[in-house]
């Protein structure tokens, strides 16, 4: 089987950077230290110019440590990287989580319910995929 993996179009960094700040706040207010230090983490590394690459019902995000490993978030499953297998929050699905929310901010609003199809529609079909 073949698939293709493209990188995401991401929304302008001053979009990225605003949601990962209200992020962070509503994290603070909650008094969820682990949830701040990893948007945190992921605001640094996205302003480092981290690549991410969309594939079918994931993205993949490389090691901020490690060269040459990628981590693979998915909203079934979480992360791949050691901290998200012990269900712990990693920056990796936080950065997805940033991206996000960026992503709704960034799309006029017509056209935000069929975003939102979208991805409920990938997540339906990783769901189907797990079943076989």
């Amino acid at each position: 089987m073949s698939t293709s993996n493209y990188s995401i179009t991401l929304p302008p960094i001053a979009v990225l950077a605003t949601a990962a700040a209200d992020l962070v706040l509503e994290a603070a207010d909650a008094g969820n230290t682990p949830r701040v230090n990893a948007l945190n983490k992921a605001a640094y590394h996205m302003h480092a110019g981290l690549e991410v690459t969309l594939t079918i019902g994931a993205i993949l995000v490389p090691s901020g440590t490690r060269g040459g490993v990628i981590h693979r978030v998915d909203h079934l499953r979480g992360c791949s990287c050691e901290a998200g297998r012990k269900g712990a929050v990693c920056w990796h699905a936080m950065l997805v989580e940033v991206i996000e929310q960026a992503q709704m901010r960034a799309i006029p609003m017509p056209q935000r319910l069929s975003a939102a199809r979208s991805a409920g529609y990938v997540k339906a079909m990783v769901e189907i995929d797990e079943l076989f």
